[in-house]
């Protein structure tokens, strides 16, 4: 069984460094009328929430997010063939993504040129920059602009917090087909071989004071 790398996923005082830095910059920047803040905390913590893959947040639109259920609903490609699945979504996330979503309706609006861009207020892409819809590359940037401004690993890619969320999730419930489920992995034998395993952190605090008397 491989063991995941600690430098892949991030200790829970680094997610809630990212998330502090990251949400109150987005508040200063939703006062002063900027795009990037906003952007930057809904791409931290849609992440960070559902552990989706980046291709998979850059494919999500604004038809695929039902706040009433509390759910997405998303492409994942397994086996070489896209298949939709509803993934759940927690009620902290489903408020963020309801504010997001009343925001994005109004500056999709007043962006210049919007009509001949193919951007619409209540639909198409979740995630909208000034040049039109982000792709995964636009994601990426936007995840490591965040990373260094809270001071955390350069190597923490948007990817880890796929295996952030994993880690935390089966630490908390044990169950390892609920993981299997939320990372969309078509074989068990995927998740198991990835996070079956002791965590470091709990390898740390285990060897931590053994001997103390």
């Amino acid at each position: 069984m491989a063991a995941i790398d600690r430098t892949k996923y991030m200790s829970v005082e680094e997610v809630k460094q990212l998330r502090t830095v990251t949400e109150a910059r987005a508040i200063v920047d939703l006062r002063a009328g900027r795009v990037n803040g906003p952007l930057a905390w809904m791409v931290v913590d849609l992440a960070l929430s559902t552990g989706l893959r980046v291709s998979e947040i850059a494919a999500l639109n604004v038809e695929d997010v039902d706040l009433k259920r509390g759910c997405l609903s998303v492409s994942r490609l397994k086996r070489r063939k896209p298949v939709r699945e509803t993934l759940a979504i927690g009620k902290d996330l489903i408020d963020h993504l309801r504010a997001f979503l009343t925001w994005r309706s109004a500056r999709v609006s007043d962006m210049d040129k919007a009509a001949r861009k193919g951007l619409a207020a209540t639909k198409g892409s979740l995630f909208v920059g000034c040049r039109g819809p982000l792709t995964a590359q636009g994601l990426q940037r936007i995840w490591k602009a965040a990373i260094k401004r809270a001071g955390l690993p350069e190597e923490l890619s948007i990817h880890s917090a796929r295996h952030t969320i994993a880690v935390a999730l089966l630490r908390r419930t044990g169950n390892l087909r609920q993981v299997q489920k939320q990372l969309g992995h078509s074989s068990p034998a995927t998740t198991a071989n990835m996070y079956a395993d002791v965590p470091f952190e709990d390898m740390q605090s285990g060897v931590t004071g053994l001997y103390a008397g």
